[in-house]
């Protein structure tokens, strides 16, 4: 028999903590177990109970059976004939995503992957493709030390420049305050880690995102293998403008990747839409993203 560990209280306290930072995009009752592990009845009948009495509230609305958002009546008015097309970084990506997708200034994007995915060497190509940048890059590591960070570097170009056209630093916290400093760079955050204390992540992607100027984030973050959203789950979904999720698969050659657009705001085409669009490819020297053929 399944025991059931959350209570009324407790199940009342993680929607709380979960409908303080969601915003108008709808989610579901699914999505809420896996985030917050409901599996006895008793959770997931004092979920139900409370997501409806928010919408008898008026604090949310249901979609349909099982799907919710919150109702979002914020806006601001668009300066139209103000905007100007170099309000889009100028960025080149691995796999060629800049052919479908433009990143525009002061924008968070997650790369997610499960564990030996690749999400390191896609950021690292990152780096050395628009190295160097008028706006600078700047790389915050928590996972590589700097022997590690030159020999993956030396399977991409050897020698390297000297000096190099990037700056990198060690850092494993609080990412915002430093995003503070080169709040109009590319900063490259491999990886974001806030242990079990998943649900901060959230709040962590909206400090970076906060810090920004002109510049953007490119935060890695892990997943589980075959899910489409990282650590943190809805948490880590809120803020990013742009979503990635990379896995490994097996194929009759071996081993290869697969990166998914999962989320993404800013199209090259507008009569093409990347979202879910699916690239396959092959990691080589741990940071040489290759497409494969078809």
């Amino acid at each position: 028999m399944e025991e059931d560990n959350q209570t009324y209280k407790e199940v009342s306290k993680d929607l709380d903590q979960f409908l303080s930072i969601v915003d108008g995009s709808s989610f579901t009752n699914r999505e809420v177990d896996e985030q917050f592990q409901y599996r006895t009845r008793d959770a997931k009948r004092y979920r139900w109970q409370i997501l409806e009495y928010h919408v008898k509230n008026g604090e949310l609305k249901r979609v349909k059976t099982g799907v919710y958002r919150k109702p979002d009546d914020s806006f601001e008015e668009m300066d139209i004939l103000g905007a100007k097309e170099g309000d889009a970084i100028p960025l080149k990506m691995p796999l060629e995503l800049h052919k479908y997708i433009r990143i525009y200034r002061g924008s968070v994007v997650v790369v997610a992957g499960s564990p030996g995915a690749g999400k390191t060497g896609f950021m690292y190509e990152l780096i050395m493709l628009n190295a160097p940048h008028p706006a600078g890059i700047v790389l915050w590591t928590n996972d590589m030390t700097d022997v590690e960070t030159k020999e993956r570097l030396l399977n991409y170009q050897n020698p390297l420049p000297n000096p190099l056209p990037f700056k990198a630093y060690e850092r494993d916290s609080n990412f915002g305050d430093v995003v503070a400093k080169f709040p109009d760079s590319i900063n490259i955050i491999d990886y974001l880690d806030l242990n079990s204390e998943t649900y901060l992540i959230g709040a962590e992607i909206e400090s970076i995102h906060r810090a920004l100027g002109k510049g953007i984030a490119v935060i890695g973050i892990q997943k589980r293998p075959n899910q489409d959203i990282g650590i943190g789950g809805l948490f880590s979904w809120k803020r990013p403008k742009y979503y990635f999720a990379i896995d490994v698969e097996e194929s009759i050659t071996g081993l290869t990747r697969k990166l998914k657009i999962v989320k993404c705001r800013g199209r090259v085409n507008p009569m093409v839409n990347p979202h879910g669009k699916i690239f396959r490819y092959d990691l080589v020297g741990g940071v040489k993203c290759r497409l494969r053929d078809g």
